[in-house]
């Protein structure tokens, strides 16, 4: 009497709970996303319309950053820049020009990343030549600048195009990794 007690109440406990199951909506099963906080957390501290120098100990300008709005998170030692512009006139001859719609700045490695519409301006001898591409990552201590993307070069005598550049600008060599494309047109 026990056992047929004990089978009836399992048997009824799995109708309930197949029934539960049927009845619920579809959307009670899948993972809630993230809320709001937690998908776009907040800056501890942010800045607007910012211009910032950064000189050397002989009192030379090393470069300047400006950028409209500048976000810090306590848990990071970066910064996120929005739209930033960057110029360059540490150790290098000629002066140095990146913009980007976003960046990140970690000053302690003196390395500046750039996303999205990347462009460097790279002034030289013969003129001003354009750089392109959807990431770059500045290595502001060393002075190169490194992506693993597609990149254009654009000068006055030619169009360069390829996928992954490092730029040396203390020595002023470019190296390509690959699909390189050059159109030479000289004057």
């Amino acid at each position: 009497m026990i056992r047929q007690a004990l089978l009836t109440l399992m048997l009824a406990l799995m109708i309930g709970g197949f029934l539960l199951i049927w009845d619920s909506p579809p959307e009670s099963f899948i993972r809630q996303p993230l809320n709001q906080l937690e998908q776009n957390p907040q800056a501890d501290s942010y800045m607007t319309a910012v211009t910032s120098r950064r000189f050397s100990d002989q009192g030379n300008e090393q470069f300047s950053l400006s950028s409209p709005r500048i976000e810090f998170f306590e848990g990071e030692s970066t910064l996120t820049l929005e739209q930033p512009q960057f110029l360059s006139q540490g150790v290098i001859r000629q002066p140095l020009q990146l913009s980007a719609k976003i960046g990140r700045l970690d000053s302690a490695n003196g390395k500046l990343d750039l996303y999205g519409n990347v462009r460097a301006d790279i002034t030289s001898d013969e003129g001003v030549a354009q750089l392109t591409t959807e990431r770059l990552t500045y290595l502001i201590d060393n002075s190169i600048a490194t992506t693993d993307e597609p990149f254009s070069l654009l000068t006055a005598q030619s169009i360069v195009s390829g996928t992954g550049l490092k730029l040396d600008l203390v020595n002023e060599t470019f190296t390509i990794q690959s699909k390189v494309r050059v159109t030479h047109d000289p004057i």
